[in-house]
């Protein structure tokens, strides 16, 4: 008996680290971007259409500025359309009548960083609840995840708005700082795909889960992640070539408004032909109710 024993307990010590390393695995299909990450190709805008006068114009205004530029305020006929119905109230019982249980969870992140050469990243953020200020170091490229509005982290839907500033450690600006006797931008050390936490309690798994949802959906959409980023800016690039070959023509700066009903600029006229339509509008509504 000992031998069979020791054989199925060399079986489970060599499978058991397995089992662990597949538990903490970020990439499991409970963390994944639903959306499509494809980036059409840059299609040229319609051309150009100038902005003309209003044809029904009442009263016409040209306004100049210090540097001569001028601005044209038009004002219309005043409208005549009804007025926008009142929305019947929702008889769908609203999510903040329910109780906490009940209700669809659901993570908002909430982000800003610095991002030094596409590689190391330092991220802020706030606990959800408590407010307390949390800092942490990430071995990655945090704009990668920044590109993403939305993602499922283990299950649970996440809107994120991650904003950053990239820092190239080698570009003239940099070395011109440190050679203004500036102070020179320091890397902080850390292993790729990493993080650490570098202010606030990182035992606490409401205050950390904004992080970890941001380090396990870039782990596990590694790849698309940075094709969209490869895509971004190559559609970004062929927008900018377009514009540049084709500058926009200046506008003229030309400002329309049409009083609406209970405007402080309608005149007496105004009111009274509003009056006379509306009336002219229930004498066609009870017409057409008659049998």
């Amino acid at each position: 008996m000992k031998p069979i024993l020791l054989v199925f307990l060399a079986v489970m010590a060599i499978h058991l680290p397995v089992l662990s390393q597949d538990a903490e695995d970020p990439s499991s299909t409970e963390t994944f971007i639903l959306e499509s990450l494809e980036i059409p190709a840059f299609t040229p805008p319609p051309p150009f259409v100038p902005k003309e006068p209003l044809p029904d114009a009442e009263t016409t205004i040209v306004i100049r500025n210090q540097d001569g530029e001028a601005a044209t305020l038009q004002r219309g006929s005043a409208s005549m359309a009804p007025d926008l119905p009142v929305p019947e109230p929702d008889q769908d019982l609203p999510t903040t009548h329910l109780p906490q249980d009940a209700r669809p969870r659901m993570l908002l992140i909430n982000m800003s960083g610095n991002v030094y050469d596409h590689k190391v990243s330092t991220v802020r953020w706030q606990h959800p609840v408590s407010n307390e200020s949390y800092e942490a170091v990430l071995g990655f490229d945090l704009g990668l995840v920044a590109n993403l509005g939305s993602f499922v982290y283990q299950g649970v839907p996440c809107h994120s708005h991650i904003f950053c500033i990239h820092l190239d450690t080698e570009s003239l600006a940099a070395k011109r700082a440190v050679s203004h006797r500036r102070p020179q931008l320091i890397v902080p050390s850390i292993e790729p795909d990493a993080y650490h936490v570098t202010k606030g309690n990182p035992e606490d798994e409401v205050g950390i889960e904004p992080l970890l949802a941001v380090r396990d959906i870039y782990l596990a959409e590694k790849q698309r992640l940075q094709k969209l980023n490869v895509d971004l800016k190559d559609y970004q690039k062929d927008a900018k070539d377009w514009a540049d070959a084709h500058p926009t023509p200046v506008e003229p700066k030309v400002f329309w408004f049409k009083p609406h009903r209970n405007s402080r600029y309608l005149t007496p006229e105004d009111k009274a032909a509003q009056e006379q339509a509306t009336e002219e509008r229930a004498v066609q509504t009870q017409e057409g109710e008659a049998p």
